[in-house]
């Protein structure tokens, strides 16, 4: 096989495994059952069993692909890193010899003048240098300052880097005095009817108004299990003490503020046309006709 497009396997395949959904009456894997899996002919159960053996191969290609370019990447970082540090070292260097040479520079100043001046004037002469100095040491300073932590964050992100595929955030659940975080997302989890491995699991943020809790940010195991996740968490809907808890990716500042966007887009869609479903996938708005099963589903 030659070049895998990474793009074209992960979004070919999510739009296949949705048509498949739709087809079947549902919304997620998790709504799959042996009762509708018997509905559809031999031949286009057997259509779909091929074609998912070739999505299967095109991903095992992919995988091993991302596996070579990730090990590559990670030698790049390593050097990068090296480099950033010795730039680093030669910046601050630089700057205590700036620093330094103006040290002396005043210094001088300050001795010619007293030199040349009566006892009376030398204290009016002292105290507009020291106030020079002020000025320009803190100028100095703050160069120093906004440079170093440039440059940390250009190792910070570089090196670690998080892999935001493997998050996903909660929304809108009550933040209780010593909250057992842990106990609480595995309440969410629960009613949304999936059991993944969490590595990590966080309040995030700072403390805002009174009533309005923190978000809860989730780290899994693997990006598949972000995926499922997202696919049941409209059964919060249903539950009696999640209804108000909604599930969300892990998002850049710019993402979110793409992804509103997008709702505010189909938002407007719902209200003009309401003989379809609208929904996002893969950053962008699709609407399918409403069939009897799929407006039951998407009421829930």
């Amino acid at each position: 096989m030659g070049d895998v497009d990474i793009d074209y396997v992960r979004d070919a395949s999510i739009q296949w495994l949705n048509d498949v959904l739709i087809s079947l009456g549902c919304e997620s894997v998790g709504d799959l059952s042996p009762v509708k899996c018997k509905v559809p002919k031999k031949e286009v159960l057997a259509s779909w069993i091929g074609e998912s053996l070739h999505f299967i191969s095109d991903q095992n290609a992919l995988i091993k692909k991302l596996r070579d370019e990730t090990a590559a990447l990670k030698s790049e970082v390593i050097g990068s890193q090296q480099k950033v540090i010795e730039l680093q070292d030669q910046l601050l260097d630089c700057k205590n010899e700036q620093l330094k040479a103006v040290t002396a520079s005043v210094e001088n100043t300050v001795k010619a003048g007293f030199d040349s001046y009566s006892s009376s004037v030398q204290s009016a002469v002292q105290k507009e240098l020291r106030s020079t100095w002020n000025e320009v040491a803190a100028k100095g300073n703050v160069g120093a300052i906004t440079t170093e932590n440039k440059l940390r964050e250009a190792v910070k992100s570089a090196v670690v880097e998080e892999d935001k595929s493997k998050n996903v955030m909660i929304f809108g659940k009550e933040e209780l005095p010593d909250e057992d975080v842990s106990a609480t997302v595995i309440e969410i989890f629960q009613d949304a009817n999936v059991k993944p491995r969490v590595v990590e699991c966080l309040r995030v943020g700072s403390l805002g108004k009174i009533g309005k809790p923190r978000p809860i940010k989730v780290k899994l195991y693997s990006a598949d299990a972000v995926f499922n996740i997202l696919s049941s968490a409209k059964k919060l809907k249903s539950s009696s003490r999640n209804s108000g808890t909604y599930i969300a990716p892990d998002r850049t500042l710019e993402e979110q503020a793409t992804h509103k966007k997008l709702v505010e887009k189909m938002k407007v869609l719902m209200t003009k046309d309401s003989s379809k479903y609208h929904y996002i996938k893969g950053g962008a708005i699709r609407s399918v006709l409403k069939t009897a099963n799929h407006t039951n589903n998407s009421s829930e």
